[in-house]
């Protein structure tokens, strides 16, 4: 007599382990919401998902970049039109002293202007954003700021950083806004002239900024525009539909309850063969 494998029993239980490996493959894509949990069940789509995830991750720290370059024009925009107040009460102080006032008169006016001077130094020197000096740019210090404006190289913003001190705003002949002096009747247009070209360059430098922040915002709503489309790439690759992968679940389970109960039916065929025997004893 020739003992044989239960064949059956082996085929059911080949058969069970692969449904089993395909239960906990379909329980773990929908516990993760990844359809792609390991490199061999997609390792082209893997790699095409590393790299959409490094523009993404790329164009969201452009992002912020944009919203902090905005807060700092915001802040350098804040002290500009601080400045121009200040220049503006200079220039009416300046307008003031014409003939009819006495010499007392005019020597308490230029107090006042300089002390209004010292308040233009005040936030040229003060106004920062992160310890950068956006106003009061020291020698030495680098025109422009470089802000990252993309997820590749070479995508970037140059922000120009100004010095508004007195000492630095100057007329066409190079008489800066110290040298104001109204106490002398002949100084008061020269005086007018270095006030009027003072307050031309901070509105030129305030609109040049204007236009730069405009410039950001719209960076920033683009690179939120091509993250969405690429995150939507992304899900697309990777994600799990969970409808679908609960069927797939439930095709599994089904499967592997019919192979437990076709192994444990099979393992009854040799009780079976070995009744036939004892009766033919």
């Amino acid at each position: 007599m020739r003992l044989n494998h239960n064949m059956m029993s082996l085929n059911a239980y080949r058969t069970y382990t692969k449904n089993l490996a395909a239960q906990g493959k379909s329980m773990l894509r929908v516990s993760s919401g990844d359809k792609i949990t390991r490199t061999m069940d997609n390792a082209a789509g893997m790699a095409q998902r590393e790299q959409l995830r490094i523009q993404i991750r790329g164009l969201q720290m452009s992002q912020k970049n944009m919203q902090d370059g905005i807060s700092m024009l915001q802040s350098a925009g804040g002290g500009l039109e601080n400045v121009i107040t200040a220049l503006n009460r200079i220039r009416e102080l300046t307008v003031s002293c014409d003939e009819l006032k006495t010499k007392e008169d005019r020597e308490s006016v230029q107090k006042e202007i300089d002390q209004m001077l010292n308040s233009v130094d005040s936030i040229a020197n003060n106004t920062e954003f992160n310890g950068i000096k956006l106003l009061g740019k020291g020698i030495g210090e680098p025109p422009t700021i470089k802000m990252s404006a993309g997820a590749n190289v070479g995508e970037y913003l140059d922000i120009p950083i100004n010095n508004l001190t007195t000492t630095n705003l100057t007329d066409t002949k190079g008489n800066n806004l110290r040298s104001i002096d109204i106490v002398s009747l002949g100084n008061l247009d020269k005086s007018l002239d270095i006030i009027d070209a003072s307050l031309d360059a901070v509105i030129s430098i305030r609109s040049k900024y204007g236009a730069l922040e405009n410039r950001m915002e719209s960076v920033y709503y683009m690179q939120r525009e091509n993250s969405l489309i690429i995150e939507s790439a992304d899900s697309s690759i990777g994600d799990v539909d969970i409808a679908e992968e609960m069927m797939e679940l439930t095709k599994s389970n089904l499967l592997v309850e019919a192979c437990n109960a076709m192994i444990a039916q099979s393992n009854k065929l040799p009780q079976e063969a070995l009744r036939v025997l004892e009766r033919i004893r």
